[in-house]
């Protein structure tokens, strides 16, 4: 009897044991799913405040920046004053800047928003293509040539965003080049992906800050780019939902960078 009174004992404490554990295991579930949720409400709540701040700048900031542009280029044709101008081109440009910027912004807080993209097969070399003809005024103002070497189509699983990739690269060419310069724009055969390069004339990137402009709001010493820092931005979150990569090397054939993204091959 006493040796039975002890198994009986041992089992009754094992089981005691188990169910605690058992308790402790399901309360450990029970906070983390709580925890899951809160997170879940908190990354919902975080993405909706997003969507509700791209709507404003696009609607209650850019709408006003656009009265003004209107009223701005009016008093442009019709003003004779040589100072009264040089007030009125002065407000156009800061204007220009400001809606650029408000633009940007908002693009930048809706793609933050995305985990992905649809893809589907695209030429890269079309894609160019249209980016250089829809900038060909921007390319004559800076009296630029634009060179891109297309040796064959260049197949790739894309999304229409990859556009606005090669439109930052291009536009920051031009921006921040010579004046009659030369950009050259390759695509290399990089085994599975295609490897996007823009080659500009301009200042170049010194290597400390080759990494930080493609951070959201960074600004680089004289040298380097002087943007807001959000054209870069944008386009490294669209070649990230391209799962690509994307850089800026110095150029090799002399003064200027080479801005380049990587996207798979379709």
């Amino acid at each position: 009897m006493a040796q039975l009174f002890i198994i009986v004992f041992i089992v009754a404490l094992f089981l005691s044991r188990r169910n605690n554990l058992l308790k402790q295991e399901l309360l450990q579930r029970k906070n983390m799913e709580q925890r899951l949720q809160q997170y879940a409400s908190e990354l919902k709540h975080s993405n909706e405040m997003k969507d509700l701040f791209a709507d404003i700048l696009r609607h209650d900031l850019l709408n006003p920046a656009g009265v003004i542009r209107g009223y701005t280029e009016h008093l442009l044709e019709i003003e004779t004053d040589i100072k009264k101008l040089q007030y009125l081109q002065s407000i156009s440009r800061s204007n220009k800047k400001l809606i650029d910027l408000i633009e940007e912004a908002a693009s930048f807080t809706k793609l933050d928003t995305l985990g992905s993209i649809p893809l589907e097969k695209k030429d890269i070399g079309c894609i160019i293509d249209n980016v250089i003809e829809s900038m060909r005024m921007q390319i004559s103002e800076k009296n630029a040539k634009v060179s891109f070497f297309r040796s064959g189509p260049y197949p790739a699983n894309a999304n229409n965003l990859m556009e606005q990739v090669f439109v930052n690269f291009l536009s920051n060419a031009l921006k921040y080049g010579p004046l009659n310069g030369n950009i050259d724009i390759n695509v290399i055969d990089a085994g599975d992906s295609w490897k996007v390069c823009f080659v500009d004339e301009g200042d170049g990137i010194p290597d400390e800050f080759k990494e930080a402009i493609f951070e959201r709001f960074r600004r680089v010493e004289k040298g380097a780019i002087k943007g807001s820092g959000l054209g870069l931005a944008i386009a490294k979150k669209i070649v990230e939902l391209h799962s690509g990569q994307l850089g800026v090397t110095d150029n090799p054939m002399g003064k200027g960078s080479v801005f380049w993204a990587t996207f798979l091959k379709a």
